[in-house]
């Protein structure tokens, strides 16, 4: 107790609560009313904290620790499992491929809508390009606001989310540095072979090397895939035109990588 002043003046009670007010618990050590550590006490010494996670109460039935069980108290955030929810209190449900214990795989996070099970989509982070994740994921998705488009992060490389690997699209960029910064993942068709450059695409009627031909119309040429035809030939419109090719325009052709 801290000394009450020698010049307090007043009633029994008023003198009894200036003690009071002036006094606290000290000890050498401090005081703890929970017993921190790994190994469990032999006698009850409070509420013991086990490794920093796991809680356990004294019983004095078998005169030790048990685990302190909350069960009854916790409360369900969401289900969990295959089967459809036969409750919608939580309204969350995270669809897996299997039902408990093993769960599986996981398929879809899943809402209560009032009326019926509906899955949840969430909102693609956004920004500008120099906005993308520095470490991404694999598959991890970001909307592009620089170039309006929706990427991810596959083979290593930002990439479209649309198009498959072998696709081929026309751009109407004014530079190919354009065309291929607005579609990341894709390059110029024929970026490593000159001839495929400036062609027109036919549709092929057999692999490369000739085999697994397809049939084709009478008059029409087959040609085999990846096959460069053309250089001395020239296209009418009749017999008579003086246009030896239709009027065309040219576009950036890309490919998806």
């Amino acid at each position: 107790m801290a000394p009450v002043p020698l010049t307090f003046a007043g009633t029994p009670q008023a003198w009894a609560a200036e003690m009071v007010r002036r006094m606290r618990i000290v000890s050498p050590s401090g005081t703890n009313f929970i017993y921190i550590g790994d190994q469990e006490p032999t006698s009850n010494v409070g509420p013991w904290l086990k490794n920093g996670t796991k809680w356990y109460v004294f019983s004095d039935i078998t005169n030790r620790y048990v685990p302190q069980d909350i069960s009854e108290s916790e409360t369900d955030w969401f289900f969990m499992g295959n089967s459809t929810p036969a409750d919608t209190t939580p309204p969350v449900w995270l669809k897996t491929t299997l039902d408990g214990p093993n769960f599986g795989q996981p398929i879809s996070w899943y809402v209560w809508n009032g009326a019926n099970w509906v899955p949840f989509v969430g909102i693609v982070p956004a920004g500008a390009t120099a906005d993308r994740p520095t470490s991404p994921q694999q598959f991890q998705m970001f909307y592009d606001t620089d170039i309006s488009v929706l990427i991810w992060f596959e083979r290593s490389a930002w990439r479209t989310v649309s198009g498959v690997p072998g696709d081929i699209k026309q751009v109407a960029f004014e530079t190919l540095a354009e065309a291929v910064l607005m579609n990341p993942g894709w390059e110029l068709l024929g970026a490593n072979n000159q001839a495929w450059r400036g062609r027109y695409p036919m549709q092929a009627a057999a692999d490369f090397d000739g085999s697994n031909a397809v049939s084709v119309g009478s008059g029409v040429a087959s040609r085999n895939a990846h096959e460069t035809f053309g250089e001395t030939d020239g296209i009418k419109m009749s017999a008579t035109s003086l246009v030896p090719y239709p009027p065309s325009i040219a576009f950036w052709t890309l490919v998806k990588t």
